[in-house]
């Protein structure tokens, strides 16, 4: 099985946004080229199967954990939000599986299909800029990048990040993730993360160390450990959704309609 998972929101705001000050029906407009970019990413890949995966309005169980998850976000325009049902309709006609569940991000959804498929043999390539994606990069997932046509593979990531796969979570565990609006340990940036992932490993070793490591830095872990242990439970992914999804479903056939 080759499986393409695509970043729905992730695909359709970017678009959207590039539009807004360039046609007079951006809602369309985006439609049209989010529709032509799947079609594009599935002939480039060469996949059979494929799932155009939306995120569920929430709250999610990363709000229950930190109220404030994803606080610093626009909200969607509200002429977009009232479309989506339209773009999964016609995703849906022109043969693409469609999925969304309300209390799911779709960054969970699309892990759990793609460390799915993976542990059965099959290829994966997850369509999306979320670099969080890497921490499940293995031989068979990868990352692919469509408005900068670049592919990122397992043997990608430390030359991108700096870092190995297993390691982005740790990483960003202590210096936060903004995008998200998840806290870091204060005072610890890139560098620092980065030389104490070099140094002791990983994050357990990092805290269960933090009386010899000196300085602020040692001082910091030691007052706010329990903030990188928050933050490591919301930036990992989720990879046991109950998505009572079969992975045959998901095959791809133009020809029909769903």
């Amino acid at each position: 099985m080759n499986l393409l998972l695509i970043d729905a929101m992730n695909l359709i705001r970017r678009i959207y946004a590039a539009q807004v000050n360039r046609t007079d029906d951006p809602v369309e407009q985006t439609l049209l080229l989010s529709q032509n970019a799947i079609l594009k990413d599935i002939e480039r890949t060469s996949v059979s199967h494929v799932a155009v995966v939306f995120d569920g309005k929430g709250p999610t169980w990363r709000h229950e954990l930190f109220p404030d998850y994803k606080g610093n976000r626009k909200p969607m325009p509200d002429e977009l939000a009232v479309a989506l049902d339209q773009y999964r309709q016609r995703f849906e006609s022109i043969g693409l599986f469609c999925l969304k569940m309300e209390e799911l991000e779709a960054d969970d959804i699309i892990a759990t299909l793609a460390v799915k498929t993976s542990l059965k043999g099959g290829k994966v390539v997850i369509v999306s800029t979320d670099k969080g994606f890497m921490q499940i990069s293995d031989a068979n997932i990868s990352l692919y990048h469509h408005f900068d046509k670049r592919v990122f593979g397992v043997d990608d990531v430390e030359q991108q990040l700096g870092l190995k796969g297993h390691q982005l979570v740790d990483f960003l565990s202590l210096v936060g993730d903004t995008t998200n609006h998840v806290p870091g340990v204060p005072g610890i940036g890139p560098k620092t993360a980065g030389s104490l992932l070099e140094e002791y490993g990983d994050l357990d070793n990092i805290l269960i160390q933090n009386e010899s490591i000196s300085g602020k830095v040692g001082q910091s872990l030691q007052e706010h450990y329990r903030v990188a242990l928050m933050a490591r439970k919301l930036v990992s992914l989720k990879l046991d959704c109950q998505l009572d999804v079969n992975l045959r479903s998901l095959r791809y056939n133009p020809a029909s309609s769903r």
